[in-house]
């Protein structure tokens, strides 16, 4: 049996801590929708603005890349995991940067899944641009997809 992580008062929210495969396979039934927010894989020792200070972007191993190839088999393996024990009308979404939405893009594509949006969230106060060798990227995105192309899905 899973113990919550966090478990709303009036019981509608259930938050897991774990392995998202892991727990995923646990599970006895199927979802209507699952939301994904994966690691963008941003843990490069490059440094970011918080509150007006200096800070590094670092937020553990499980956010550091791996190489192309590595990042996108483990996309692979919990996006596959997510697929099977979606319903048949379910939905996904998964929220990304460039950093990893492509990745996420190829595997949901690979998976036979139909991607319906790719939602731009931009940011009204993203973070300076500190090294001036780049554009500040100011967005992030949201993938909506369904997991068979041809079955309905609710909007």
């Amino acid at each position: 049996m899973t113990t919550a992580y966090y478990k709303s008062k009036n019981r509608d929210f259930t938050l897991l801590k774990g392995n998202c495969i892991e727990l995923l396979d646990s599970f006895d039934f199927k979802f209507d929708m699952i939301f994904a927010d994966p690691p963008y894989h941003l843990s490069n020792g490059g440094i970011s603005v918080q509150s007006g200070k200096m800070v590094s972007v670092n937020k553990g191993d499980w956010d550091r890349s791996n190489g192309y190839e590595e990042d996108y088999l483990f996309d692979k393996s919990w996006i596959m995991a997510c697929r099977n024990k979606l319903k048949s009308d379910g939905t996904i979404w998964i929220s990304g940067t460039y950093h990893n939405i492509f990745s996420v893009s190829r595997c949901l594509t690979e998976l036979g899944f139909k991607i319906l949006n790719c939602i731009t969230w931009e940011k009204t106060n993203p973070p300076p641009n500190l090294s001036c060798k780049y554009f500040t990227y100011s967005a992030e995105y949201i993938l909506w997809a369904r997991k068979e192309p041809k079955v309905p899905h609710f909007f």
